[in-house]
């Protein structure tokens, strides 16, 4: 296991952004960047490059697709950019309309984090502190994220926090993932996913509360099933796509989702103690052309994110999960990303 540390560019803010290369004994590489604690690439001995990323640091500056990155304090929208905690409402940045998403404006992705390298573990641990003067969410708040890259080619993800006041905890990693390569369609990909019901959302994204089967619908993926052909079911717009939150119910220590690239057999098997996903498929840089179908059909959506965490705005419905981080206690949340057949 080695790990190399380069200067990956300067921001605007005149910050220094580092990159940090952890090769394993197979000879495949995770790169990790210091902006955003985030997760650049994952690349195989051959060079084939299975996870999105942006080559410099001014991409992580200029992009709000949160490419790779940590996400937090809560990931995810939370409806009205405010929450009652203790009795008292809180009021946050609203950032997408009338609503928080993924922390706010100032969040974990808008920071460079500091970090630390352990060479023998084959991990980085990445640290950073959030206030309320930051964000508006109550307490002080040192928090941390480990990536650990095995000889077995798994990628483990530790998000670890703790408070000085009651706060919303709720992080996850924002890494785009494509198995048959990251220049390839991502239609073309099959996925499984442990989940019986996902989120009904309201046109902004935001929950209305029910939890709806997924048997028999585009969102069924308890059998293993092409992507393309679950977008092909859903009624209408040519940039149809999954964006979504699904609840995942699997026995501890097993994968709730693998998403798998039939032609070279690789495949992501994403194993987690959280009790859900979000599962998005994109092309990045379709937001800049917006109606254009020429376009589009020469550039289809080129990877997916799985993006585990509590079910969306759990504040507001606190059947979905507790993200009440109480004062002095540390919380913990494992995620784990197999690559397979490499």
């Amino acid at each position: 296991m080695t790990i190399t540390v380069n200067d990956l560019g300067t921001m605007p803010n005149g910050e220094v952004v580092k990159q940090v290369v952890i090769e394993n004994a197979n000879g495949h590489k995770l790169g990790l960047v210091s902006w955003g604690a985030s997760w650049q690439f994952l690349q195989t001995k051959a060079g084939d490059e299975l996870v999105l990323a942006y080559k410099d640091a001014q991409g992580y500056w200029d992009h709000a697709y949160f490419l790779g990155n940590a996400i937090g304090r809560v990931a995810g929208r939370i409806d009205g950019a405010s929450f009652e905690l203790n009795g008292k409402t809180v009021n946050l940045k609203a950032n997408e309309g009338k609503n928080t998403l993924h922390g706010g404006e100032d969040n974990f992705a808008t920071r460079n984090w500091d970090f630390t390298v352990d060479e023998a573990a084959g991990s980085v641990t990445f640290t950073t502190t959030m206030t309320e003067a930051d964000d508006n969410f109550p307490g002080t708040m040192p928090t941390s994220l480990t990536y650990t890259f095995t000889d077995n080619d798994e990628v483990r993800l530790d998000f670890s926090a703790e408070s000085d006041e009651d706060t919303l905890y709720n992080p996850t990693s924002h890494a785009y993932f494509n198995p048959a390569g990251i220049d390839t369609d991502a239609r073309e990909l099959t996925l499984q996913l442990k989940s019986p019901r996902h989120l009904e959302f309201r046109e902004d994204q935001i929950p209305t509360g029910k939890l709806l089967e997924t048997a028999g619908t585009p969102f069924d993926f308890q059998t293993p099933a092409k992507i393309g052909d679950k977008i092909a079911e859903m009624n209408g717009a040519y940039d149809a796509k999954f964006d979504d939150a699904f609840e995942l119910v699997y026995p501890a220590g097993t994968p709730s989702a693998i998403v798998t690239d039939e032609k070279s057999g690789r495949s992501i098997e994403m194993t987690t103690d959280r009790n859900a996903v979000i599962f998005f498929i994109t092309n990045p840089a379709v937001a800049d052309h917006e109606g254009d179908l020429e376009w589009f059909e020469a550039n289809p959506y080129n990877a997916v994110a799985l993006e585990a965490q509590t079910l969306s705005d759990a504040i507001h419905h606190p059947e979905f999960g507790d993200i009440v981080l109480p004062a002095g206690e540390k919380r913990s949340y494992t995620t784990t990303y197999a690559f397979k057949n490499l």
